[in-house]
């Protein structure tokens, strides 16, 4: 990780100037030599701490393991079809600090996290990693927190810099299960899941699902099914994968991808628009970009909601079918809408509904009321439970933002922005088992009855799935313990193993998933770290390599913290002029025929550019 210092600044205040007459005696008794002595010590010291409180050190993010909190070197990319802006790492298509082009490494194509759509993006502008601020005094003056992002000396690699956020403090054993992370003191406790304490940090760190106002247009025209639709909805699992259209509920317009629906439609029971997974694949598009347009599957199986990660699904000629970034089950998801409320009737009522496994998590609504209440249907024990309940202002006539979330077992509510505080802050014990069901095929709905409102900007955004994974040599050792440890009588045999792979195909079926994922290495311990060591995880799981995977070591000792990311003061610069594109200045080297020699198809920076105001800001 290539890093810039900034100068320290010093501070050399002005000695006083002798006096021309000698001054009469004070009253007051004179301060003694060693007064003063201490007196100046105490004021020096004051100085030095406030000017070391904005000691600060410059760093460049080379890789993409923090993305998208932190982009390393990338490419910044509108989808073709959808328009989604997106970005995707491009930090493997070169060699280290000399950033000369590796063979056949060059980024070709990138497939859209929103709408999957393949975009050719060889020949779009690439940039430098974010630069950011690095605050190097709290770490000098007290310990770091969890969840911070982290400048540290990598311990296998002393002379580098690593970046990463901090998850595990000194002596807690630390669990990475269905992709969240655990922590306990002790052998004999409990694992608590570790959750942020500030929810809008949460907030922050989510990644796109879907976005319905950015929908997938050309195969929508032909025949593709739309993600949101007016469905009957009972909670019953046989239904949830097949749900029936309601002809009778919400109308959709689909110009304007809004949804509505009045008082007289929802006056007897509740009126559901529900998501389904409708994940668009390469064989829908290519099907749709031909023309005439090829026969394709009109009618596609809805799937598990997974960690598909955009930033890393790229292809070059050296990596050619070899992602899989889809892989694990997501069931901590977020939905956020607009809401524009015409009448609120005599019992309206609005309903925000997650499901995730055998649990469906609501926050209902009373509208002339302002009652707020958190709840859960627990389906393995068929009973309803009131997690919380507050009061706020009746939502009444008029627009509303709405964000509800199901993250780490905590329920959150935004209303127009504001974190509406609960008693128990949301949070709830996890349900007797955390595997798929066919609910899971539609895990957001929203429902209203004897109301009349129209919802739009309806998103569905996902939490970051810190994968179960372990350095070869860990891996290795434990299949060795395990080979050590069977007899005749053990059913564990290594061929039953289940790769990605497997799991990537089956997230059409629940149950079959279900099974697969039991037998995969899906769940991971880690020795407890000592009174001076942290555990560290990258944003980008997938695409990581942080404490789950180094060989000699899983912890960072505290010495070789460096301090607390603060702020990215410099994104890269924005190019404008021919197209967006600005002209090039300087070009990618490349080795050839022993040499380097400079690739003139391929630039490396463009001008004229702007700053990249709206991304200098605060890292959470």
């Amino acid at each position: 990780m290539s890093q810039s210092k900034f100068k320290k600044i010093s501070i050399n205040l002005p000695k006083t100037a002798p006096s021309a007459k000698p001054k009469p005696k004070s009253k007051y008794a004179q301060p003694s030599p060693a007064r003063e002595t201490i007196e100046s010590l105490v004021v020096a010291f004051i100085l030095a701490f406030l000017f070391r409180t904005f000691e600060a050190e410059a760093f460049v993010i080379p890789t993409g393991s923090m993305a998208e909190t932190l982009n390393g070197r990338h490419k910044e990319i509108d989808c073709e079809q959808c328009r989604w802006h997106y970005h995707i790492g491009a930090s493997q298509e070169v060699n280290g600090d000399s950033e000369s082009l590796i063979p056949n490494a060059r980024i070709e194509s990138s497939v859209c996290p929103n709408c999957r759509f393949i975009n050719d993006v060889k020949d779009a502008p690439v940039f430098h990693g974010d630069r950011i601020l690095v605050n190097k005094f709290p770490y000098e003056v007290s310990d770091p927190v969890r969840w911070d992002v982290v400048v540290f000396k990598n311990p296998e690699e002393p002379m580098r810099n690593f970046i990463k956020r901090l998850v595990g403090l000194p002596n807690e054993y630390l669990m990475i299960d269905g992709g969240d992370v655990y922590a306990r003191k002790n052998e004999t406790d409990e694992w608590n899941i570790l959750r942020k304490q500030d929810p809008n940090k949460q907030l922050t760190l989510q990644m796109i699902v879907y976005d319905n106002d950015r929908p997938e247009t050309l195969l929508l025209e032909n025949g593709w099914p739309e993600r949101w639709q007016a469905v009957e909805h009972n909670h019953s699992e046989e239904t949830a994968a097949g749900l029936k259209l309601d002809s009778n509920g919400w109308k959709p317009d689909i110009e304007n991808r809004t949804y509505a629906i009045t008082r007289n439609e929802s006056a007897t029971s509740p009126r559901w628009l529900r998501y389904r997974h409708f994940v668009p694949d390469e064989e829908a598009w290519g099907a749709v970009m031909n023309d005439p347009v090829l026969p394709f599957e009109k009618d596609p199986a809805p799937k598990l909601v997974s960690d598909f990660c955009g930033y890393n699904e790229t292809q070059s000629p050296r990596t050619y079918g070899v992602n899989e970034t889809g892989v694990y089950w997501v069931g901590d998801l977020t939905f956020s809408c607009h809401v524009d409320i015409t009448d609120t009737g005599e019992r309206g009522e609005l309903l925000l509904e997650l499901t995730e496994g055998i649990r469906d998590y609501q926050c209902r609504f009373d509208l002339k009321s302002g009652k707020v209440s958190l709840e859960y249907f627990d389906h393995a024990l068929e009973q309803q439970k009131v997690l919380d309940e507050v009061q706020t202002s009746p939502l009444g006539a008029g627009s509303h933002h709405l964000i509800f979330s199901n993250v780490d077992h905590r329920l959150n509510l935004w209303i127009d922005g504001k974190l509406i505080p609960f008693p128990t802050r949301g949070e709830y014990d996890a349900p007797a088992t955390s595997l798929p069901t066919n609910r899971d095929l539609s895990p957001a709905g929203i429902a209203v009855q004897d109301a009349e409102l129209s919802v739009s900007q309806l998103k569905l955004m996902r939490d970051i799935f810190y994968r179960a994974e372990q350095s070869i040599r860990i891996q290795m050792e434990r299949m060795q313990r395990r080979s050590d440890e069977r007899d005749f009588g053990d059913q564990f045999d290594f061929s039953e193993r289940v790769s990605r792979s497997d799991l990537m195909f089956a997230l059409a079926e629940p149950e079959k998933y279900g099974e697969l994922y039991l037998k995969h290495e899906y769940s991971v311990e880690f020795p407890q770290l000592k009174s001076d060591e942290y555990f560290v995880l990258g944003d980008n799981s997938p695409a990581s390599l942080d404490s789950r995977l180094w060989d000699d070591t899983h912890a960072v000792p505290r010495h070789a913290m460096l301090g607390k990311a603060f702020f990215i003061y410099w994104p890269h610069g924005v190019p404008f002029l021919n197209g967006g594109e600005g002209y090039p200045i300087t070009y990618h080297w490349q080795v050839d025929q022993g040499g380097l020699q400079k690739d003139k198809s391929y630039p490396k920076m463009r001008a004229p550019f702007y700053p990249n105001i709206p991304r200098m800001e605060r890292i959470r």
